[in-house]
């Protein structure tokens, strides 16, 4: 009877792409599967980077989109920047523990000492990476966000643990543009194709083979979706066409909408190719 509620078109419906960011800011990272859990995906915005001690992202800094982290075994982050050797820490190394003020609240976090010198060379001041120190209770006193407030989370994540956005949408928005922009630009976790235009707007739950995700909020946009994921150049668009009418008065971040945000129910695998039921 349940299963009934879902759509049947099952074969159409599927992921095209998977996405990670292990450190907050940086050059995502494409991958063919990856382990999710309530958190999030595993090894998702791990790392955020300081600049004089205050955390960053794009927004404030759009040259990290040069960065590159790339995780080359189980306990080893690997991060290149053009023009440097790459440099590699380990996961597990120990470093200074210090705290962080994030959401209204003070998080303890590890400061990865060794790579200090090398990031602030590489992209220009006093640049520190760091992990939190153990999962805090995510501080969202939002009414959109209410069924993730105060759940456990060690990742830099914005709002929500996932995004999801969907190849007609942006479809739909690049007929719109002078110039097409590629997905990219919404540092999306799962692209997926199959549904029509800002259809996932209107589903509660994604059930794919291994894991079902149920939706928190419509993502609001900010500034990083007019920075160029190659140069980190910046200009108006997707934002100005968007907010002509993808935007909502009773916002919480802006209003202009691309993309969803997702929880994970159970802890399991996503595949590219995955098929997908939404309800």
């Amino acid at each position: 009877m349940f299963a009934d509620l879902y759509t049947d078109n099952v074969s159409m419906i599927k992921i095209e792409q998977l996405f990670i960011y292990p450190v907050k800011g940086c050059r995502g990272v494409s991958v063919d599967k990856i382990q999710v859990t309530p958190m999030g995906l595993v090894g998702d915005r791990e790392y955020a980077l300081l600049l004089d001690g205050n955390r960053i992202n794009q927004n404030q800094v759009p040259v990290l989109v040069k960065l590159s982290a790339v995780y080359t075994d189980g306990n080893t982050l690997e991060l290149s920047f053009p023009g440097k050797d790459s440099f590699s820490i380990s996961t597990d190394e120990p470093g200074s523990i210090s705290t962080l003020s994030m959401l209204g609240e003070k998080i303890s976090i590890i400061k990865a000492n060794k790579i200090s010198d090398w990031l602030s060379d590489a992209l220009g001041g006093q640049f520190e990476l760091v992990k939190m120190e153990k999962p805090i209770d995510w501080n969202i006193p939002l009414e959109e966000f209410a069924s993730i407030h105060k759940q456990k989370q060690s990742k830099f994540v914005d709002a929500a643990p996932l995004l999801l956005t969907n190849i007609g949408s942006l479809a739909e928005l690049n007929s719109r543009l002078a110039i097409a922009i590629p997905m990219d630009r919404f540092r999306a976790n799962v692209v997926v194709s199959g549904l029509s235009a800002f259809e996932e707007d209107t589903f509660s739950e994604f059930r794919f083979p291994d894991a079902n995700l149920t939706r928190i909020a419509v993502c609001e946009r900010c500034i990083v979706t007019t920075t160029d994921q190659e140069t980190g150049e910046r200009g108006k668009e997707p934002l100005r066409t968007l907010s002509k009418y993808r935007k909502r008065e009773n916002h919480y971040a802006g209003g202009i909408l691309f993309g969803m945000y997702l929880h994970a129910e159970n802890a399991g695998l996503l595949s590219v190719g995955d098929s997908l039921q939404v309800k």
